[in-house]
């Protein structure tokens, strides 16, 4: 019976997620321009109008491409795969795979998608060629080693028989281990756990987000799978600025360090050093501010809600105030090596107007 509700609710699909950061920005209309090349392969998908509640600034870059279909265990890809491009240097690539059997099955592919990693080196090659491609229109480009993998699991609304309720007490066990990827039994708390964050809208949607995957029933899901990726996009760029903070901390607490062994060139060394320091904090800044701008939804209280429950799932509050601390930080250390470059400032005017006064008496004993 639950195999055929599946089947009868329309074809089911996975979508597996990877994100990348490839670049400190990308020229999406230069870009645009590069994979319309006769050349590439790439081509620009049609994307609905975004409606008024619901707006990138600017809005991502989709292209679509053809390659041979990837296997993991007994499923196969689509042979075509959508790569998303933000302009704050994400790069996102969707694989697709056609689901059509029960929620077991669900649960195999959930387990063998985290256990394979042939996607995701699949799709890292896809993203450095395309890379490549674009190079042009790349600022600083170097594709860092960090990676943000999810999946979507998505069937048709009929499958909920207009009671959510009913089926997630008849089904929230193979439910808890799609979104685990859990082939062992699961007790009661994880599985209560698993099902948190549920959202819905009407009665034959239902959404399920967990931070491994989601689980979505929905026969019109694009709004709602246009914030997951964009939210496993922002966990992403946040884990990216967490270590590009890390490592400006780094240098500044080298900087400290050596502050008070420069001998006669310390002034200008610590100026060379403040400016290093002051170009990190700025540019740390401008991703954090821009990430967190890039995604308006206003007006559609669902959507919102979606991606405040999705960030939560994903404890991107978390990984925000972590940024928020190493910003003050390196505030904090600017400052320190900013009063001490004043200082020695004054130490070596000092010591000039002693020079000068000294050269003045030597002249007019002379």
């Amino acid at each position: 019976m639950e195999a055929r509700a599946l089947a009868d609710s329309g074809t089911g699909e996975c979508r597996v997620l990877f994100a990348f950061d490839v670049a400190h920005a990308i020229d999406l209309v230069g870009a645009a321009r590069a994979v319309r090349d006769p050349s590439q392969e790439g081509q620009l998908g049609r994307t609905h109008p975004a409606p008024s509640y619901f707006k990138f600034t600017p809005p991502p870059l989709r292209v679509r491409q053809n390659g041979a279909a990837l296997s993991i265990g007994r499923w196969k890809t689509s042979e075509t795969v959508e790569v998303v491009l933000f302009d704050f240097g994400a790069v996102l690539v969707s694989y697709t795979i056609a689901l059509g059997g029960a929620l077991e099955e669900c649960s195999e592919l959930s387990c063998a998608l985290a256990a394979d990693t042939r996607l995701a080196d699949a799709a890292r090659d896809r993203v450095e060629e395309l890379a490549r491609t674009i190079a042009a229109h790349l600022t600083r480009p170097a594709t860092s080693a960090l990676l943000e993998d999810y999946s979507i699991f998505r069937f048709g609304g009929a499958a909920l028989n207009r009671d959510a309720d009913a089926f997630l007490r008849e089904h929230d066990v193979k439910l808890a281990a799609i979104l685990r990827a859990e082939r062992q039994p699961l007790s009661r708390e994880v599985v209560a756990d698993a099902l948190s964050v549920r959202l819905q809208y009407g009665p034959d949607d239902l959404a399920l987000v967990d931070w491994h995957a989601a689980v979505v029933f929905d026969d019109d899901p694009l709004d709602v799978l246009r914030v997951l990726e964009f939210a496993n996009v922002q966990l992403l760029e946040m884990r990216f600025l967490d270590a590009q903070l890390d490592d400006a901390l780094e240098k500044a607490m080298a900087m400290v360090s050596r502050r008070d062994s420069r001998g006669v060139l310390g002034p200008l060394a610590l100026q060379r050093d403040l400016r290093r320091l002051s170009n990190l904090q700025l540019e740390a800044a401008f991703l954090f501010e821009r990430l967190g701008n890039t995604l308006k939804i206003s007006g559609d209280p669902f959507l919102a809600r979606l991606l405040r429950q999705a960030s939560v799932r994903y404890r991107l509050d978390e990984w925000n105030a972590a940024a928020q601390r190493k910003l003050s930080a390196l505030d904090n250390v600017y400052e320190k090596l900013h009063d001490h470059a004043a200082s020695l400032r004054a130490e070596f005017l000092e010591l000039l107007i002693v020079l000068m006064i000294a050269f003045e008496i030597v002249m007019s004993l002379l």
